[in-house]
C-alpha cells in the first residue's frame, strides 16, 4: 500500500536510531517537503502559463494574417505542455514506500532528467521558432521590401528561392548557434522561475548527505 508524501517526511531520510539530533532530522524533512511542494505547483502552474500564452500568441498572430505561423508556435508550446504532463505523471508514480532522503533523491534524478529531455528538444525548437519567423518576415512587404533593394543594390549576389544567399547563409548560421547554445538558453530561461528553488533543493541534498556521514 502506497504512502502519502507527507508520511515519507515522518519517516525521516534516515533511521532515527542513527540520529544524534532528531530536531536537524525534522528540519530537513520539513524543508524538503517544502521545496519540493512548492516545484510540484511552479511546474503545473507554468504549464498552465504556456497554455495561455500559446493561445493569445495563436490569437494575435491569426488577427495580423500569420495563422500558419500561430499554429506552428502553438503547436510547439502545447506539445511541450504534453511533455511535461507526462513527467509529472511520471514523478506522481515514484515509489514513496521510502524514506525522505531517498525521496527527494529520486525527486532530484527525475528533475535532471527532465531538463536533459527539455534541453534537448529546444536544440531543434529554438532554431525552428527563429527560422519560421524569419520566414514569415521574409513574406511580409517589409522583408520583401528589404530583399528587393538588397538585390538592387547587390545584383551579382546569388538568389536561391527568390531570397538572396547570403540572407539564407545568415539565417542558417543563426539557427546554428541557437541549436549549439540551446542549453545555455535554456538555463536563462528557467533561472527566473525555478532558480531559487533549484539551489534550495541542491543545498539540502548536500546537508542531508553530510549528515548521513
Amino acid at each position: 500500500m502506497t504512502k502519502s508524501i507527507e508520511t515519507i517526511w515522518q519517516q525521516g531520510f534516515i533511521d532515527e536510531k542513527a540520529l544524534v539530533a532528531p530536531k536537524i532530522n525534522d528540519l530537513y524533512n520539513q524543508k524538503s517537503q517544502n521545496v519540493i511542494d512548492k516545484l510540484q505547483r511552479t511546474f503545473r502552474l507554468n504549464n498552465l502559463g504556456i497554455i495561455i500564452g500559446a493561445c493569445l500568441v495563436l490569437l494575435v498572430l491569426s488577427a495580423f494574417s500569420m495563422p500558419v505561423l500561430g499554429l506552428f508556435i502553438a503547436a510547439i508550446l502545447f506539445s511541450q505542455v504534453w511533455i511535461s504532463k507526462k513527467q509529472l505523471i511520471k514523478l506522481e508514480r515514484m515509489d514513496k514506500n521510502i524514506s525522505s532522503y531517498q525521496y527527494i533523491k529520486s525527486f532530484d534524478i527525475w528533475l535532471k532528467t527532465a531538463i536533459a529531455q527539455h534541453t534537448r528538444m529546444y536544440q531543434f525548437i529554438y532554431p525552428a521558432l527563429f527560422v519560421a519567423c524569419i520566414t514569415q518576415f521574409g513574406f511580409s512587404w517589409v522583408g520583401q521590401s528589404i530583399i528587393q533593394g538588397f538585390q538592387m543594390d547587390f545584383p551579382n549576389i546569388p538568389v536561391l528561392f527568390g531570397v538572396p544567399i547570403v540572407f539564407s547563409a545568415g539565417v542558417l548560421f543563426i539557427a546554428f548557434l541557437l541549436s549549439y547554445f540551446a542549453s545555455a538558453i535554456y538555463q536563462l530561461d528557467m533561472k527566473p522561475i525555478y532558480g531559487r528553488e533549484f539551489k534550495k533543493l541542491e543545498e539540502i541534498i548536500t546537508d542531508m548527505e553530510t549528515l548521513r556521514v
